[in-house]
C-alpha cells in the first residue's frame, strides 16, 4: 500500500527516510556501539545479521516520526494563524464601528448644512440689494428717502 503524504512534499519524506537509513548504517559501523565493521561484537563473536527487513522497519519508523513532526508543525502553524485571524478580525470590528459613527456624524452635518442653506435662501429673498444713487447717476448728489405712513380710515367714518 502506497502512502499518500498530504502534509509534506515527497522530498521531505525521502529526506527522513534517507536519514533513517544513514543513521542505522552509521550505528552498525560504530566501533563503540558493540559492533565493528566486520559484524563482530567486542569479544570477536559474530552478531546476528542486520537484514533488509530491519532496514525497512527502521526506515518506516523514521518516516512515521517525520509525519508526526510535520503534523505537529502544521497544527502549531494553524493555531498561530487562527490567533492572528481573531486579532485582525477584532481590530476590523473596531474600525467598522468607527466608520459607522463617522457616517452618522457626516449625515447629521449634511442635514444641518442643508437646513441652514435653505434658511439663508429664504432670508436672501426677503432683502433687496441697495445700490447708492451716487454709483448709478454720478453728479446727482445724495438722495433722501422719506417714508409717508399710510393711514387707514377709521371704522365708522
Amino acid at each position: 500500500m502506497e502512502y499518500e503524504n498530504k502534509y509534506a512534499s515527497k522530498g521531505v519524506a525521502g529526506a527522513g527516510l534517507g536519514l533513517g537509513i544513514a543513521g542505522t548504517a552509521l550505528g552498525l559501523l560504530n566501533n563503540g556501539g558493540g559492533l565493528n565493521i566486520l559484524g563482530a561484537n567486542g569479544n570477536g563473536h559474530a552478531c546476528p545479521a542486520y537484514t533488509r527487513y530491519d532496514a525497512e522497519k527502521d526506515a518506516r519508523i523514521a518516516e512515521l516520526e517525520t509525519e508526526v513532526k510535520l503534523r505537529d508543525a502544521n497544527t502549531y502553524t494553524d493555531s498561530k494563524i487562527l490567533e492572528l485571524y481573531k486579532d485582525i478580525n477584532a481590530r476590523f470590528g473596531v474600525v467598522e464601528g468607527q466608520l459607522c459613527e463617522q457616517r452618522v456624524y457626516n449625515a447629521t452635518n449634511t442635514a444641518a448644512i442643508g437646513c441652514i442653506r435653505d434658511q439663508v435662501a429664504v432670508l436672501m429673498g426677503l432683502t433687496k440689494t441697495v445700490i447708492p444713487n451716487g454709483s448709478l447717476c454720478p453728479g446727482w448728489g445724495d438722495v433722501t428717502v422719506t417714508i409717508n405712513p399710510t393711514t387707514t380710515p377709521a371704522a365708522g367714518a
